[in-house]
C-alpha cells in the first residue's frame, strides 16, 4: 500500500518520546534547498534495526497431532527405534491454541506443508486446500520419506504462526540409514562390488546384475540404491523398481535377534542377515518383476530366469549388446571330445577378449562342490577372467587336465584368497556343470 502527501506549506511533527521510522525499502529525502538534522545529544549512524514485532491477536500459536505415530529405525547404528510418520497413512492435525483468541471466521485458518526435497535439493512449500482448525493429511508423497515434515497452520503469517515438526520414516523404515549408506559406500567408493551377497536365497541372478551395476556404474548405482531405500521406488534408464509392502515392511531383527523370516546365511558358524542394501536392491527388484516373491527365502519364486536377466541387462543396466548362448538347455551331452571342450572354452575367451561381460549359468557344483553332486543346482556367476585349460594328452588318459578361472559369486572377492573356483577342476567336471552365458556390452 502506498501513500502520497502533497503539502503547500510546512509539515511539523512533534514527538514527546522516541520517533522511529522503519522501511522495507529505501528512505529518500528530497529538498529544494537543504536537509537539516539536529540533535541535542548528537547524530549517530549504524546498521538498520528490525521493526518491533506486531502482536496479532488472531494468530495460531500451537498445533497438535492426534494420530498415533509408528516405530521405525532411529538411523544411528544403535539398533534402536524412534516414532515417526509412515508413507500412505492419514494423520489428523488440529490447532491446539491461539495467540489470543480464535478468528471470528474459522475458515480463515489455512494450512501448508514444508520440507526439504532431496530430489530437487531445495525447500518446498505446499499449500493445502483445507481451511479451518483441523486437517487430515495422507502422507502419500514418496519424496517426503526420510525427511522432517513441517505442518503449518496460520491466519496471517505462515512463517511466524503454528508449526508442527515430525519425522517421516524412510520407506524401508526398519533399516538403519547409516548402516545402509555404509554398505553402499563399501560397494562403490571402496571398490568392493563383490560384497553384493544373495545370502540364503535363489537371487543369484539379481546378485550378478547388481554386482555389475555397482562395479561398472558406481555413481548411478549409489543414487539408485539410496533412492530405493528412502522412497521405495527408483528408476534407471527405462526400468522402475517398486517393491510391494511385504518387502518394504520386512524387519531384519525382532527383539534384537535375527528375524528367521528375513534372508540369512551362516558366517563362521553364526547366522547373520543378508546385507541390508542387497536385500533392498536384489529382493526389491525380484519382487517388482514377480510379486509372488515376498522377500524371504522362497526358493522357486526367487529364481532368476534368463529372459529376466536379459531384460534387466538391457533396461536397468543399459547394455546395448545383449544376447545369450546355451542357458536355456542345461541338458548336456554325455559324451564329448577334446575338440568340443576346446571350442567351448575358446568361445568364452573370445567374448572376454572382445570386451563382453559374461554371466555364466552353471550348476553350482562347478565352482563349489558343497551342495550336492547328483541334482541340478542352477546358479548364475560373473566370469572375471579367461578360462585357462592346461591339458597334456597321454597314452592311457590325460597327463594333465586342469581348468582354472575366476568368478564373482556369493559375496566373495573373485581375486581374494578364498575365491571361487575353490580348486582347479577337470575338463569333464567343467563340461558336466557349465551350461552357457549371457554376454553384455
Amino acid at each position: 500500500m502506498s501513500r502520497i502527501r502533497i503539502v503547500g506549506g510546512t509539515i511539523t511533527k512533534t514527538t514527546g518520546g522516541d520517533h522511529n521510522i522503519y522501511s522495507e525499502g529505501n528512505i529518500v529525502y528530497n529538498s529544494g534547498t537543504s536537509v537539516s538534522l539536529t540533535s541535542d545529544a548528537g547524530i549517530s549512524y549504524g546498521e538498520p534495526k528490525a521493526p518491533p514485532v506486531k502482536i496479532v491477536n488472531e494468530a495460531v500459536k500451537e498445533i497438535e497431532l492426534l494420530t498415533t505415530l509408528d516405530l521405525g529405525s532411529k538411523n544411528d547404528r544403535s539398533g534402536t527405534t524412534q516414532l515417526g510418520m509412515i508413507f500412505g497413512k492419514a494423520y489428523h492435525f488440529k490447532v491446539k491454541s491461539y495467540v489470543k483468541s480464535p478468528p471470528a471466521i474459522i475458515t480463515d485458518i489455512k494450512w501448508m506443508i514444508k520440507y526439504h526435497s532431496l530430489s530437487q535439493n531445495k525447500w518446498l512449500e505446499i499449500p493445502l486446500s483445507t481451511k479451518g482448525d483441523s486437517v487430515t493429511i495422507t502422507m502419500n508423497d514418496e519424496d517426503m520419506c526420510g525427511r522432517f515434515v513441517y505442518v503449518r497452520a496460520f491466519i496471517n503469517d505462515p512463517e511466524k504462526e503454528g508449526e508442527y515438526k515430525e519425522w517421516k520414516h524412510n520407506r524401508f523404515r526398519w533399516f538403519d540409514r547409516m548402516l545402509v549408506e555404509d554398505e553402499i559406500t563399501e560397494r562403490t567408493d571402496h571398490a568392493k562390488p563383490w560384497l553384493v551377497n544373495q545370502s540364503g536365497t535363489s537371487l543369484c541372478g539379481m546378485a550378478c546384475i547388481f554386482y555389475l551395476f555397482a562395479k561398472e556404474q558406481p555413481d548411478v548405482y549409489k543414487k539408485f540404491a539410496k533412492e530405493l531405500f528412502r522412497t521405495g521406488v527408483a528408476t534407471v534408464n527405462s526400468y522402475t523398481v517398486k517393491p510391494s509392502i511385504e518387502v518394504l515392511e520386512k524387519e531384519p531383527f525382532i527383539g534384537g535377534k535375527v528375524n528367521v523370516k528375513f534372508p540369512t546365511h551362516y558366517e563362521k558358524g553364526k547366522r547373520v542377515n543378508m546385507p541390508l542394501i542387497d536385500y533392498i536392491t536384489l529382493a526389491g527388484t525380484r519382487n517388482t518383476n514377480n510379486p509372488k516373491y515376498k522377500g524371504g527365502e522362497e526358493e522357486f519364486q526367487a529364481i532368476n530366469w534368463p529372459p529376466l536377466m536379459i531384460e534387466l541387462s538391457e533396461k536397468l543396466l543399459g547394455y546395448k549388446d545383449v544376447s545369450s548362448k546355451g542357458v536355456y538347455n542345461p541338458v548336456k551331452p554325455l559324451v564329448f571330445t577334446t575338440l568340443d571342450i576346446k571350442n567351448k572354452i575358446n568361445d568364452i575367451n573370445v567374448k572376454i577378449k572382445l570386451g563382453y561381460k559374461l554371466m555364466l549359468m552353471i550348476d553350482s557344483d562347478l565352482i563349489d562342490d558343497i551342495w550336492d553332486t547328483s541334482s541340478l543346482d542352477l546358479h548364475w556367476v560373473v566370469l572375471e577372467s579367461p578360462v585357462i585349460w592346461s591339458y597334456k594328452a597321454g597314452i592311457f588318459g590325460a597327463k594333465q587336465d586342469e581348468i582354472d578361472f575366476k568368478v564373482y559369486s556369493w559375496g566373495t572377492d573373485p581375486n581374494g584368497a578364498s575365491r571361487y573356483l575353490t580348486k582347479k577342476i577337470t575338463s569333464t567336471h567343467f563340461m558336466n556343470n557349465y551350461n552357457g552365458y549371457i554376454k553384455v556390452k
